[in-house]
């Protein structure tokens, strides 16, 4: 099987066929195609970078594909890839930025656990104009190799050796961080499945820890309240004990990890204040 990009009165859509050889009348064997899926048209899904259909039929192919609707049809064998790039010494590109070609493992471990292909799928059925993966994918290498403000990390777009994001608003990072906060419970059981099938994780084993942060606010957040003054959605930012011993409104953070301290999922949640007990 394959994926073929074909037109129908002029718009571009995808499909998955099989090729398969049989006798016509004459006795002679000819090829011919057989629709096994109709993925549905090109715009739905295309991301706006360069060579999307072939870089779709290589994922497809190497049984990682983009499209997460087509991993039924995958093998269960799937081919390696193997990157290779060179440097030649002396090149003024070895110089000045220690980062240069260190993204390029990041992706591949975001491509291993899912988050490529979730966020292809999701922007395809929606109305999504930007690229929304691109700015996820800079968020989190930016926060792992040289982390700052979500603006400075866009702006570190072309300290990278090719460049992640092409013609970007960078206002659209904001519309990112919205994206991933509503879809957050669907991007950890992606990742937490990828693990389990990819990385052999075992669940005997749940670390459990939490933490707080503080924020540079005067006051807490008000909980909203209905009519009869029951709480509707509580304030996240409470006063409370802050590990840093600062006297600010505080958010607590809990963390489960496996037993190879790679974490399964994280929640925030407000402070519970504790009134001292001087007796």
């Amino acid at each position: 099987m394959y994926v073929e990009c074909f037109k129908n009165n002029g718009i571009s859509y995808l499909r998955l066929v099989q090729s398969n050889r049989v006798k016509n009348s004459k006795g002679i064997k000819t090829a011919r195609k057989k629709v096994i899926y109709n993925i549905g048209p090109l715009s739905k899904f295309d991301d706006g970078k360069p060579n999307y259909v072939e870089r779709l039929k290589k994922s497809f192919k190497t049984g990682n594909p983009i499209i997460s609707s087509l991993e039924k049809y995958c093998g269960t064998v799937n081919v390696p890839i193997i990157h290779k790039f060179a440097i030649t010494e002396g090149s003024p590109d070895c110089f000045g930025n220690p980062k240069i070609f260190s993204n390029i493992l990041i992706e591949r471990i975001l491509e291993e656990i899912g988050i490529r292909n979730l966020f292809a799928s999701y922007k395809g059925f929606s109305k999504i104009q930007y690229d929304v993966y691109g700015f996820a994918k800079l968020l989190i290498v930016g926060r792992l190799l040289n982390p700052a403000s979500k603006s400075s990390t866009i702006n570190q777009n072309d300290n990278y050796y090719l460049p992640i994001l092409d013609n970007f608003n960078p206002d659209n990072v904001y519309d990112t961080l919205d994206f991933i906060f509503k879809n957050k419970d669907k991007i950890i059981r992606r990742i937490n499945t990828n693990l389990v099938k990819k990385a052999n994780r075992s669940p005997k084993i749940i670390y459990y820890d939490v933490t707080n942060f503080y924020f540079e606010i005067e006051h807490p957040d008000d909980d909203i309240l209905d009519g009869n003054n029951n709480i509707i959605q509580k304030g996240i930012r409470k006063n409370g004990v802050c590990k840093e011993e600062r006297k600010l409104p505080v958010v607590q953070m809990g963390l489960f990890m496996d037993d190879n301290g790679i974490p399964i999922s994280i929640e925030s949640f407000p402070r519970k204040y504790i009134r001292p007990s001087y007796s």
